[in-house]
């Protein structure tokens, strides 16, 4: 073949952009199956194909030479003879240089550009080797620590994993005291069992604490003796929402992470970047007010079905597709002390393991087990739980690539939310129905509801649109129970959905958001545009987005107020450059209807205005980024003027900020109005007098 030298070069050419694509861009599925492939084809080709300088013999024709004889009659006579010319000297082609032989993989007659183009896509696939088998050469089964979950006023959950090598079982008891009275020394707290059976993890709940009251906790083996590596650690209890008060904190929320991507190299396969950045954010300086002012849109939450949407009063610069669009300096805002202290909880809203990405080991406990292991092992991590209470919904890749339970906890349900409820959901706050996986909780007079939007959700394949849930009906009575519940006792309210509720991302989201349940995505926005100050947060999508709800006419005396989904993902994970998948807005409007007064000569008139806006349309979209993240501060302090704040952050840069103005909500609690002041507190405590006493 004329060609022949060319397909060690093809095949190598192959294996490093899939290399590159699946280490650098996105860990796909496919890469296991064909960069094997490509790997073996390129080595068999290398021996077997010619090198692409390899010389060509010369071919000689014969020559005919003549010479002159006489015959025996004496005439001369002509006779002809063939005689070989010498060969000629054989032409040795242009050798390609070193550097064109690596950057094209071609073969040459040279060991050293063979030999390095060996090395090369070696060394290539061994990281790749090591990407998709990275936790089963690394199961971390030695990995201990503790981390809080749920707080309550009075209490908190503290998740512990201490295993032994010597034992099936041991108990481990749980130490704290307040972080202020450290000469106290420590109190004995509940005491754990943990046991080989269940991967030495257990939960349990620390009770009897004050309310807005910071802690120091470790745990110990029965004896009191603190275990080498349980380093004290520190929280901070919520304040209890029957003093009505008004409250003013932040919290954190985001979803997907994979450990050592975009790939570093093995020395790394613990570090998860977006953990670090994040507890890089977390320790700033807090930047000036004028400055966080100049950066911040705002808008208003108190719009209804009959006055327009507010728009923003700051915008976002222009950039160019491949840039964020930043406003901020080149430091993340926030985190000095004080900001720290604002911080109060973290929330993950899914795909904390890819137990299918970029390989799947089937529907095996231990498969998924590992993955949980190998995240908390991450020092990158340790910086965040060990500082912050993280509270987590699960999603798709928890278990398998878009996953639906059908209500039935169809296969591999089992063995994969086994791993996410010792690791994660058992310090989430007490469900609803016990062994669910939804959950609601307050923080002072904010209120969240978290959904479980895998193990209900319809097969859209066998039912009918009409027909297909997302929840459940026992979940979505419990939602719109919430929802009544919290119409006038909590002033913000967030539903936390690990899929987006819009409609507007394309691709599979069409298939696996709340687009495919149109009719019980309808339902649930009715009910969430009947009650002031929403706001959804998701996930999932790789990508930051700002989504409004149009409110649709009601009567005159029942007024809809605007809904808004913030979307923030992956916190460590990949986003495919050049490729945006958001629509700006919806094709479906909805009519909206106010009254203007117009001056005239007879004096003024009234007239109504009309007109037909997207039912869903986009405030803001960045696709972009390895690594996002939104900053949600919540100030209810004056409720008459209750503020939402919120500040994306792109790969540790701020990105966007928009202001929300709330509806002023009449608190209807009915409890006592009363707060214990922190001297008497803690005389009280001396007394043996516990927060559940107080009243």
């Amino acid at each position: 073949m004329a060609k022949a030298h060319l397909v060690p070069a093809i095949f190598s050419s192959l294996h490093r952009l899939s290399a590159y694509v699946f280490l650098k861009i996105i860990p796909t599925t496919i890469g296991p199956l064909v960069l094997p492939v490509f790997y073996v084809a390129y080595l068999i080709s290398l021996v077997l194909c010619p090198a692409a300088d390899s010389p060509t013999p010369a071919i000689t024709a014969p020559v005919q030479t003549s010479q002159d004889t006489k015959e025996a009659n004496g005439d001369a006579k002509n006779i002809k003879e063939e005689k070989p010319l010498p060969p000629p000297p054989v032409t040795q082609p242009k050798q390609p240089s070193l550097v064109p032989s690596l950057l094209f993989s071609l073969k040459t007659r040279n060991w050293l550009p063979n030999a390095l183009n060996v090395a090369i896509n070696t060394i290539l696939f061994a990281a790749c080797v090591d990407l998709t088998l990275n936790p089963v050469f690394y199961p971390e089964t030695d990995v201990a620590f503790a981390r809080v979950g749920a707080v309550y006023p009075d209490a908190a959950k503290i998740t512990v994993r201490f295993p032994s090598s010597e034992v099936t079982q041991q108990d481990v008891r749980i130490l704290y005291r307040e972080a202020d009275s450290p000469l106290n020394g420590w109190k004995d707290g509940p005491v754990l069992s943990v046991s080989e059976e269940f991967d030495w993890v257990n939960t349990t709940r620390l009770k009897n604490l004050w309310p807005e009251t910071v802690y120091e906790y470790t745990f110990s083996d029965m004896n009191r003796t603190l275990v080498d590596d349980a380093v004290p650690q520190r929280f901070q209890t919520f304040p209890d929402a029957r003093f009505n008060s008004g409250s003013h904190f932040k919290f954190l929320v985001s979803s997907c992470i994979t450990p050592n991507f975009p790939y570093k190299g093995p020395q790394e396969r613990l570090m998860i970047k977006g953990f670090d950045l994040l507890a890089k954010y977390l320790t700033h300086e807090e930047e000036s007010t004028e400055e966080a002012v100049n950066m911040t849109g705002s808008v208003s939450n108190t719009t209804t079905a009959d006055e327009p949407v507010a728009e923003q009063n700051a915008t976002v610069p222009e950039v160019a597709e491949e840039q964020v669009p930043l406003v901020a300096p080149e430091s993340a805002p926030s985190a000095s002390s004080v900001i720290s202290n604002l911080y109060k909880f973290m929330l993950f809203l899914g795909d904390f393991v890819y137990a299918d990405v970029p390989f799947y080991y089937g529907d095996d406990k231990d498969a998924y087990l590992r993955l949980y292991r190998r995240n908390y092992a991450s020092p990158s991590f340790q910086k965040v739980y060990r500082n912050l209470p993280v509270f987590y919904a699960y999603d798709d890749h928890e278990i398998f690539n878009n996953y639906g339970g059908e209500g039935i906890d169809v296969a591999p349900y089992a063995n994969a939310t086994n791993g996410f409820s010792l690791y994660n959901g058992d310090a989430n706050y007490d469900p609803t129905v016990q062994g669910d996986h939804y959950y609601n909780f307050s923080y002072g007079d904010t209120a969240f509801f978290v959904f479980d939007t895998r193990r209900y959700r319809s097969n859209i394949d066998t039912t009918a649109p009409q027909d297909r849930t997302m929840l459940g009906p026992v979940q979505l009575e419990a939602f719109h129970n919430w929802l009544a519940r919290v119409n006038q006792t909590a002033t913000f309210k967030f539903v936390v959905s690990s899929v987006p509720f819009t409609s507007l991302w394309g691709h599979d989201a069409q298939l696996d958001s709340w687009a495919a349940f149109a009719r019980e995505k309808n339902q649930v926005l009715k009910a969430l545009q009947s009650v002031p100050n929403v706001v959804i947060l998701s996930g999932d999508r790789h990508e930051f987005a700002v989504i409004e709800y149009a409110v649709p006419q009601h009567s005159e005396d029942k007024k809809g107020y605007v809904v808004r989904e913030y979307s923030a993902s992956p916190l460590n994970m990949f986003y495919i450059p050049f490729v945006k998948t958001l629509r700006m807005e919806s094709e479906d409007v909805v009519v909206r209807r106010w009254n203007e007064t117009r001056l005239t000569e007879e004096g003024p008139v009234v007239e109504e205005k009309t007109e037909l806006v997207p039912k869903e349309r986009v405030l803001q979209y960045i696709p972009v980024g390895n690594v996002k993240w939104s900053s949600i501060e919540v100030d209810t302090r004056n409720q008459s003027h209750p503020v939402l704040r919120l500040e994306a952050v792109i790969d540790g840069k701020t990105a966007y900020q928009l202001e929300t103005i709330g509806t002023p909500v009449n608190h209807n609690n009915g409890k006592a109005l009363i707060s214990v002041p922190l001297g008497l507190k803690h005389f009280l405590g001396k007394l043996g007098f516990q927060s559940k006493r107080w009243f």
